[in-house]
């Protein structure tokens, strides 16, 4: 009884493991439909911006101690 329980935990562990993975490998699939689409979007748009006035913003950084 005890290396049949031990058995199914295992067997559990490794079912939600491979759940995890496989949603993981959605999520990352989705999101990389996502940043495509932006590529494909700015691509497009591209000869409108670089033909329009921009202004460039410089921000300090903060990230020196002050001492």
């Amino acid at each position: 009884m005890k290396k049949a329980s031990i058995i199914q935990r295992r067997f559990r562990l490794y079912m939600l493991k491979s759940k995890t993975n496989k949603k993981l490998k959605e999520l990352r699939t989705d999101q990389m439909k996502v940043w495509t689409q932006m590529q494909n979007e700015f691509k497009l748009k591209w000869p409108k911006i670089k033909t329009q006035r921009r202004t460039e913003i410089h921000i300090n950084s903060f990230s020196i101690s002050e001492i």
